[in-house]
């Protein structure tokens, strides 16, 4: 099988050319972020806003809650640089992996853009943590708790040669590593690197086709900026270090090409419902979900998934 190579832009490049609950029945605080909510009593704050409570992202249960689902399809090690990550084996995920851009693809859903991972372990290492370079051993998966649609950066621009519109977003890294068990506070906050497409194939699918090659990366690189939009917005999701992201709109994106956030996709709903700490308390995970007692959580009547 070919492994079509996706070339990313670093910063630094950049800047040298341009400045279901165990039991079900007995628990119903179980939620999705989209879709009506199976509970009989109204429960505050509302289920359907996992927003409304959060782990801290150095919070332990990043590696109590997550550390099976992801052993099985690559190596926990601990970096010198790095501190204690999880790697992807190549085996699965190619030589030519880049988070955020292979295997998989962008929805638009709670005024978020949430990445819909191939990998069965994606609901794990795109909704959570952040992605580093570790050098020879390629990309690293740095466990955090906090759940985001995805944690990436974005840079919009228009590139003169062609009129077009383009996007670009790299993976956020973290602002800690983990060393002996505690989380470890480094206050750097920056992107490994940035792959771009034109704005108006954002929800392709496949997507890989439509980034800028190595004969492009570059020059589309230079004519886009860090995106600056809005102001975050007042509620409890400002409380996460989230860059600001463009909506459809702002990319030019009619709303009929817009590709809704599907919520009945198993992989989403795992991350979801681990989101907030009452609801993975409530699921039983303490410290494992096991697949039998995973519920999907929608519109309409409730369902369980097949693993």
């Amino acid at each position: 099988m070919q492994t079509q190579r996706v070339l990313v832009v670093s910063i630094a490049a950049l800047a040298g050319l341009t400045a279901a609950t165990a039991s079900c029945a007995s628990s119903p605080r179980l939620e999705a972020p989209v879709g009506a909510v199976h509970t009989a009593t109204p429960p505050s704050p509302p289920e359907t806003d996992i927003f409304a409570e959060q782990y801290a992202d150095t919070d332990l249960a990043a590696f109590d809650d997550f550390r099976d689902a992801l052993a099985g399809y690559g190596a926990w090690v601990s970096d010198p640089r790095l501190g204690t990550v999880w790697i992807p084996s190549r085996d699965v995920v190619g030589s030519a992996f880049v988070p955020y851009a292979t295997a998989g693809h962008w929805t638009w859903g709670q005024r978020e853009w949430v990445w819909v991972s191939d990998y069965v372990w994606g609901w794990v290492a795109f909704h959570y943590g952040r992605w580093v370079e570790a050098g020879a051993r390629g990309w690293a998966w740095v466990p955090g708790r906090r759940y985001a649609g995805a944690w990436v950066s974005w840079r919009t621009g228009t590139r003169p040669s062609d009129g077009k519109r383009w996007v670009g977003w790299g993976p956020v890294q973290p602002t800690w590593y983990w060393k002996d068990g505690e989380a470890v506070r480094t206050g750097r906050l920056g992107v490994a690197g940035f792959v771009y497409c034109p704005s108006a194939e954002i929800f392709a699918r496949p997507l890989t086709p439509h980034f800028a090659g190595p004969r492009d990366a570059v020059d589309v690189a230079i004519h886009t900026t860090p995106f600056r939009g809005r102001e975050a917005a007042g509620d409890a999701r400002s409380l996460a270090p989230m860059p600001e992201a463009p909506t459809p709109d702002e990319l030019g994106v009619a709303l009929g090409d817009v590709l809704a956030t599907p919520n009945d996709d198993p992989n989403l709903q795992r991350a979801w419902l681990l989101a907030r700490p009452s609801a993975a308390r409530a699921a039983g995970y303490g410290p494992r979900l096991e697949e039998e007692h995973l519920k999907e959580w929608v519109a309409g009547s409730p369902r369980w998934i097949a693993p």
